[in-house]
């Protein structure tokens, strides 16, 4: 019908949190094999998925403040 599913500033917000996201599963295997350990995929997957969530926060409250709707 038309109606916008997103609105400008959660798209942007979304595009912050898939750039700074660990999506690759792979990548968390190969980190795995070439540490020969858990601690640093884990702390990898946690370190990034924090890092992509508060830049997406600040990104939205930023364009929360700046009348961006």
């Amino acid at each position: 019908d038309g109606t916008k599913v997103y609105t400008t500033l959660t798209a942007i917000t979304l595009m912050v949190f898939y750039v700074f996201a660990l999506q690759c599963v792979s990548t968390v295997a190969i980190v795995r094999r070439e540490t020969g350990g858990w601690k640093w995929p884990v702390f990898q997957w946690l370190y990034m998925g924090a890092l992509a969530w508060v830049l997406a926060f600040v990104t939205y409250q930023g364009g929360r403040l700046l009348g961006w709707q």
